[in-house]
């Protein structure tokens, strides 16, 4: 069997698993494969450089959140973070460790502190995040059976927004009083990993700083919605720009669900969006967000794995790493 046909028979079974948990419809398994077989490779390229992009991106943030810490060149951030994003699809959502651990052992940082730089990420993300989904929801034009769906959307984004936004306040508040919330620790231990994650925050003294994290967040974001927009193109459809970030934003909300080397949540946005908000066909919709799954799983594992075995390293060192 050649590797075209692995990747089809593959992507059949996924699909054969969600039309068996699905009721009420027929699956039309040759509009599936059409949808498959349909596919521009120039937009999949297209797609799969945006994705190698965002790790880009996200690593020149990291370098300014990690400098207060210590100077790290580009070129190990870089790979830190498609090795650490490389475990989170084969590991699911412990694989989120890996990248503080990778860089903290490489680089001789503190844990405690690198861990705290990823949690600043992920508050910083969810605020870009639903900014676009606010964004999309002014130009993007949507069935008025969708309203019921949209309004849970909406609250939920207001919910993820001002916690957002109370995080990155509790944060500074912490920083800027570590001192006096130590003293009221009675454990030395906690007070010592207490002051080693304010230190991952200290970026938050320096206006700059938190001016170029804004940025280069943008900078991924723009990136992400790239990256689904020329991938719905590639699968022959055409959406709006608004339209391809309402189906990111609802796959990223789905992708918190993360099963090791399968995904799942992801997949279930995507389909629940397009087919929600835009009348796509069920078949169409769960080709292309496996389509967009693969296109984004094998190119980082991919990557992550030529490093690792060119250095020696193994699946069971990321294993391993999150079990510590």
């Amino acid at each position: 069997m050649n590797r075209k046909s692995l990747f089809l028979l593959s992507l059949a079974v996924a699909a054969a698993i969600v039309a068996y948990r699905l009721s009420g419809w027929d699956f039309d398994w040759s509009l599936f494969f059409s949808s498959l077989w349909n596919v521009h490779p120039g937009w999949l390229v297209a797609s799969i450089i945006a994705t190698y992009a965002t790790y880009v991106t996200r690593a020149f943030r990291w370098q300014i959140l990690l400098n207060p810490l210590k100077p790290i060149p580009i070129g190990p951030l870089i790979t830190a973070t498609v090795v650490g994003f490389s475990a989170i699809f084969v590991l699911g959502r412990p694989g989120e460790l890996v990248r503080p651990l990778w860089i903290a052992r490489r680089e001789r940082t503190s844990l405690t502190a690198s861990v705290a730089t990823i949690i600043v990420e992920r508050f910083f993300d969810s605020v870009m995040l639903i900014l676009l989904f606010g964004w999309s929801l002014l130009f993007v034009h949507l069935p008025a059976a969708a309203d019921a769906t949209l309004r849970l959307m909406k609250d939920a984004a207001w919910v993820m927004l001002i916690v957002s936004i109370g995080a990155i306040v509790f944060l500074f508040f912490f920083r800027s009083n570590i001192d006096r919330i130590v003293g009221f620790i009675p454990f030395d231990r906690i007070g010592r990993l207490l002051r080693s994650f304010s230190q991952g925050l200290s970026f938050l003294q320096r206006g700059s700083s938190l001016g170029w994290i804004l940025f280069h967040s943008f900078l991924t974001w723009v990136l992400i919605t790239l990256q689904f927009w020329t991938m719905m193109l590639g699968m022959n459809f055409r959406f709006s720009l608004e339209a391809a970030t309402l189906v990111m934003v609802g796959a990223a909300l789905g992708s918190i669900a993360q099963v090791p080397g399968i995904g799942g949540g992801f997949q279930a946005g995507y389909v629940f969006c397009m087919t929600t908000f835009f009348q796509v066909p069920a078949e169409q919709a769960i080709a292309t967000s496996l389509v967009a799954w693969v296109a984004s799983y094998v190119p980082t594992v991919a990557m992550a794995g030529y490093y690792m075995i060119s250095h020696g390293l193994s699946l069971k060192d990321l294993r391993t790493a999150t079990a510590e």
